[in-house]
């Protein structure tokens, strides 16, 4: 049935608005009508300029087809040198919006106006990305269109015969200036093919069509901002095929030698450069002029060194350093000094460089940034250098799903808040997703809220996060972040309100109670600081944590969801969810498995990955009861396997990540091996 117009309005100021802190700034005054659509009838014309960008065309079509999908109606789109009468709903730069939208060109990058003025509805930004926000805007906060995960199935769509606003003066900027679901730059190290990771993605398998999907998600959900790229850079500065044999020079010394980039080199890891070599600054200069030549549309550029060690011992770098010693626990402080050149703490000798490179391109590209992680062994700010204003340290290791636990919040918040004070413009890089962690359930929503707050009170507005496609796993983190990043006022638990009430109807208690019921067990299961990874099949807790009575329990909330839900719809998002929910049960029933047959190995306590020669060698490998146990380790993970393969381009996990971990943490994944075990002990 068509719902009446002032049951969608009262929906929407109720529950649209997440709470009355989004609608502050603006005016929604019910008293003066704005007709859009009337029984079913369009009463309104789209105008855009005569000169509309891309984006401008693209904010119109939208905005166009959302109204055919909640009325039917079809709003014809103009342009302002044509004949124009009657209710107008004017979009970007246009002839009309020049006297309805004065002020716009003052705000903020990605600011806009939503504004109604007589028989005019204007949608305008100060940037192209500005006014396609004013169309989502308004199609959210009015018409009370989501996007809660990428796709249709994701989207709500309300149905009325009769759309209209009443008076509306909003203006929204961004309180975060980088909303970005990363990672860029080298991530997925390998001799050849691309590192990045949605470049890998294509190898891999996922369509381009699903990483579209995903880009128009986030745009609907105002992620953007600046455009910086990269991460770990130096695969792309320092090529080995061009350096290594002519300029061994350029790479760090280790043990009185120059390690120079051998054939395992992936283009990631290790390859580290001598930062005090002025030649290399020379080199990473002209990279980065070149980067900006190329794409004058970027703001910052990454020279972050490589992941892993391997830095400089050279006597040069190593008189840059602030001679302070790096905290890590199980290494004993007495073997920190014994070994300096790889334990000292190296902030001062990166961010010399970093800043060096700055000061040259501002010679020639005055006002790009040039970006650097605050990583590894320089993840503390320097003590002895001060930043470039135009050096942005991005901090890594900020991980607010570790935030249950107090010291770890408090040590992360100060090397946040060090970083906010020794530069200009700081910038965070947090972990929703990493190498040892592939895509299982892992929800955090009062950390993230908590920690995009405290970042936003010390005056870091640059977000950056390593994040996935796994919507119907971890997919309410990145909602929320979403709409926290955007707005800092806005009250999370209004946001899930909205977002149990809207998707699921009836059933959103059920699902809300699932959230609920895994949310709290990761925090009691990370609230001491323990580690819970998939970086070995040994050391993994995840049977421990993810028991069978805490999975039927959630299959259990899936159930009563299922009964209570309204329509087919609101099923096939259950549906949704339970694909997560049952990729986490085949994962964690894997793991038990081949964790079964790898504690059975007692020939060495070193065992900590599905070994076939150390187990052929065992006491176990002559009990017949161990093919048995095999055959059921091989059909689990078989089973998962088949799962990831089925829903790698649904949404449902994150299937560059599921494989980023089976690669990257060998000692975790043990199928392959569990597949030529079983042919060995068949005598095949």
């Amino acid at each position: 049935m068509w719902r009446s117009l002032k049951q969608v309005l009262f929906i929407a100021a109720v529950l649209g608005c997440f709470g009355q802190s989004v609608c502050s700034g603006g005016l929604f005054d019910t008293s003066s009508k704005f007709v859009i659509v009337k029984n079913e009838k369009p009463l309104a014309t789209i105008v855009i300029g005569e000169k509309a960008s891309a984006d401008e065309k693209f904010a119109a079509n939208e905005l166009q087809n959302y109204i055919r999908k909640i009325s039917g109606a079809v709003i014809i789109i103009k342009r302002d040198y044509d004949r124009l009468s009657g209710n107008l709903i004017a979009i970007g730069r246009n002839k009309v919006n020049e006297k309805t939208m004065p002020g716009v060109d003052t705000l903020e990058r990605e600011g806009f106006k939503i504004k109604t003025d007589g028989n005019i509805l204007a949608l305008a930004g100060k940037d192209d990305a500005g006014t396609q926000f004013a169309v989502y805007t308004f199609l959210e906060k009015y018409l009370g269109v989501r996007w809660f995960w990428p796709g249709e199935l994701g989207e709500v769509v309300p149905q009325m015969r009769n759309i209209e606003v009443g008076k509306i003066d909003d203006t929204e900027q961004p309180d975060f200036k980088w909303r970005n679901r990363g990672p860029d730059g080298a991530l997925w190290g390998a001799k050849t093919g691309p590192t990045e990771m949605h470049a890998r993605e294509l190898v891999l398998g996922i369509t381009s069509e699903h990483q579209k999907e995903v880009e128009l998600w986030e745009k609907r959900n105002k992620w953007g901002g600046m455009k910086i790229y990269g991460g770990h850079a130096l695969g792309e500065i320092f090529p080995p095929e061009r350096y290594s044999s002519t300029h061994p020079e350029y790479y760090a010394m280790i043990n009185g030698k120059r390690a120079v980039p051998d054939e395992d080199y992936d283009y990631k890891h290790e390859g580290q450069v001598c930062t005090s070599n002025p030649e290399v600054v020379k080199v990473t200069v002209e990279w980065v002029r070149n980067f900006f030549e190329e794409h004058p549309d970027y703001d910052g550029v990454h020279i972050t060194m490589n992941d892993g060690g391997g830095f400089c011992e050279c006597e040069k770098c190593r008189a840059l350093d602030s001679g302070e010693v790096i905290k890590r626990a199980g290494i004993d402080a007495e073997e920190m000094k014994k070994r300096p050149g790889k334990y000292t703490v190296i902030s001062d000798r990166i961010f010399t460089f970093v800043n060096q490179v700055a000061e040259e391109v501002q010679k020639t590209h005055p006002g790009k940034y040039v970006v650097s992680m605050a990583y590894s062994r320089y993840i503390t700010p320097p003590k002895n250098v001060k930043l470039n204003p135009f050096v942005i340290p991005q901090y890594c290791l900020w991980s607010a799903y570790k935030h249950s636990n107090a010291e770890l919040k408090k040590e992360h918040e100060e090397i946040a808040a060090g970083w906010a004070k020794a530069s200009k413009k700081a910038a965070i890089y947090e972990y929703y997703i990493n190498g040892s962690w592939p895509g299982l359930h892992r929800l955090f929503v009062p950390y993230l809220a908590d920690s995009i707050r405290y970042l936003h009170k010390e005056g870091i507005d640059l977000y950056q996060m390593q994040a996935g496609d796994e919507f119907g796993i971890n997919g309410i983190n990145y909602y929320v972040a979403g709409k926290l990043l955007w707005d800092t006022s806005l009250d999370e638990k209004k946001i899930l309100d909205d977002f149990y009430q809207k998707a699921f109807g009836r059933a959103g208690e059920s699902v809300r109670k699932f959230h609920n019921r895994l949310g709290d067990l990761w925090k009691s299961a990370t609230e001491e600081g323990s580690d819970i990874s998939c970086n070995s099949i040994k050391n993994t807790r995840l049977p421990d944590v993810y028991t069978q009575p805490i999975l039927q329990a959630c299959r259990d909330d899936l159930d009563a969801a299922d009964i209570a839900a309204d329509n087919d719809l609101i099923r096939k998002r259950i549906e949704f969810y339970r694909k997560g929910l049952r990729y986490t049960e085949l994962t964690v029933a894997g793991t038990k498995s081949a964790k079964k047959i790898v504690d059975m190995v007692q020939s060495t306590r070193k065992l900590k990955a599905l070994d076939i020669n150390l187990f052929l060698v065992s006491d176990a490998a002559k009990n017949e009861d161990t093919k048995k146990l095999v055959a059921e380790a091989v059909a689990a993970w078989q089973e998962r396997d088949g799962l990831v393969e089925e829903l790698k381009n649904d949404y449902v996990l994150a299937y560059f990540w599921v494989r980023y971990n089976e690669i990257s943490r060998e000692e975790f994944y043990p199928y392959e091996n569990l597949k030529e075990l079983t042919k060995i002990l068949q005598g095949k």
